[in-house]
């Protein structure tokens, strides 16, 4: 009787990791995250796309609409409610459904809420037919970000290694996949020599593209628009010149224009000064920990540590004008235990 109840729950068992696997395979867009105690996602990429696509044993992350080789590829193993990527971090599904994923990203040792992340997917092809539904008979469509044509390669990094020049343009990549050809329509300003030399190389290379474009599901309209802002800008840090070149695409289509912007000016002196600030403390120079934990979130503001140990100390100090300028700050970044002692700490002074 115990075997035969032992061999029904394997059964049951390995039934149910079917299931799952069947309903995970797929391509899966996010469309939200956050953290797991409902704090903002403070990473510099939740508002890139992302899309997963799931096989059995592997998972790919796709972070760019656009460009298919900005891919990150990790061998997995599903077991249960679980997509186990290591030793050490999985994901725990904790919604699953025809159209829908829920996960949470758990790294072993890792407790605190605002640490944890959660992440919303859509399955990819509701999005598409979510959109076709949409547009219904149109032959002419603009692309969006969560349906548009793809490049195969980054052509763009040639065009900025051949010509490392400011230029700034703004446009729409249009592609007729019945006639098997791109141009280029962009508007019209005040260019350098050099930067009209650079836009003149970018067009030319984009409307030789054709045969890199993935138009998978396209293949039926007559003309896709692709909005893009393109800016390329030489810097220069100290003694050393550099150059770097962004790419916008659906640049309209960016959400939540009203949050404070992610800035990360040094991640690693940023790292090393909170760690000074640590040491202070330890040597009970308090006032100098608040001057370094200050420094270091002014160079990376997804720093909020440093915040919560501002808080601590001027707390400790009974410094409430200090503690509250700290809290007003994550509670700006809508960090949900500094929000909570903000509003107990703060709003009566």
């Amino acid at each position: 009787m115990y075997k035969y109840i032992s061999l029904l729950f394997i059964f049951v068992l390995i039934n149910t990791n079917a299931q799952i696997n069947k309903q995970l395979i797929d391509n899966w867009t996010r469309v939200k995250s956050s953290m797991l105690d409902g704090s903002r996602d403070l990473s510099a990429s939740d508002e890139r796309i992302l899309t997963w696509k799931i096989t059995d044993n592997k998972l790919c992350e796709y972070k760019h609409p656009v460009f298919e080789d900005m891919k990150t590829c990790m061998d997995i193993k599903i077991e249960g409610q679980s997509i186990k990527a290591s030793a050490l971090a999985f994901y725990e599904i904790e919604k699953l459904t025809s159209d829908s994923l829920v996960v949470i990203s758990r790294i072993n040792g890792e407790t605190s809420g605002d640490k944890i992340k959660k992440i919303w997917f859509v399955r990819t092809s509701k999005l598409h037919n979510e959109y076709l539904s949409k547009i219904k008979s149109d032959s002419t469509i603009t692309a969006n970000r969560y349906f548009t044509p793809t490049l195969k390669k980054n052509i763009f990094s040639d065009i900025f290694d051949r010509y490392p020049n400011d230029f700034h343009i703004i446009g729409n990549i249009i592609i007729y996949p019945k006639k098997h050809i791109v141009n280029i329509q962009h508007e019209n300003t005040n260019q350098s020599k050099k930067s009209i030399e650079s836009i003149e190389f970018l067009k030319s290379t984009l409307e030789k593209s054709y045969h890199l474009w993935n138009l998978e599901g396209f293949e039926n309209f007559d003309q896709v628009s692709i909005p893009f802002n393109i800016e390329s800008e030489t810097k220069y840090i100290d003694s050393f010149q550099g150059a770097t070149m962004s790419f916008t695409f659906f640049k309209n289509e960016l959400k939540s224009p009203n949050k404070i912007p992610v800035k990360i000016e040094n991640k690693f002196l940023s790292n090393e000064t909170f760690l000074k600030g640590i040491k202070a403390v330890d040597d009970k120079k308090l006032d100098k920990a608040i001057e370094l934990f200050n420094k270091a979130f002014e160079l990376n503001n997804t720093n909020t540590d440093a915040l919560y140990n501002i808080v601590s100390i001027s707390l400790s100090k009974n410094d409430v004008t200090t503690a509250c300028t700290a809290l007003k700050k994550l509670k700006d970044f809508e960090q949900t235990e500094g929000t909570k002692i903000f509003n107990e700490k703060c709003l009566k002074h």
